[in-house]
């Protein structure tokens, strides 16, 4: 599909590289424009980077709404993560190791 680089500016705002143009193949990732509302891209199955909403009709919103619904409300959840996968690890590890301490001693008496 091509795209004009007035185009591609407004998709690279909505956060599109310049791998991502090479989905758009005018069936199931396409982009439509508009002079007063901007761009908006069709990517049901997110095939691109566009990581915002994409609603059920497989369209996102228009680049002049400055759609962020999702980066908001994911903001921080990967630190978050990454604390509680921390505090598991280490709570697992106590476990491994107070099994061992109480049962690891293999006795050698038949």
């Amino acid at each position: 599909m091509n795209i004009p680089e007035e185009h591609k500016s407004l998709l690279k705002q909505l956060g599109l590289t310049e791998t991502d143009f090479k989905h758009f193949d005018g069936e199931f990732v396409r982009y439509e424009y508009d002079e007063k509302r901007g761009v908006r891209i069709h990517d049901p199955y997110y095939t691109t980077s566009y990581n915002e909403y994409i609603g059920i009709d497989g369209w996102s919103a228009w680049s002049d709404e400055n759609d962020t619904f999702m980066s908001d409300i994911l903001a921080g959840v990967n630190e978050r993560l990454e604390r509680v996968k921390a505090k598991h690890e280490s709570a697992g590890k106590d476990v491994v190791e107070g099994l061992k301490s109480r049962f690891g001693k293999k006795s050698h008496d038949h």
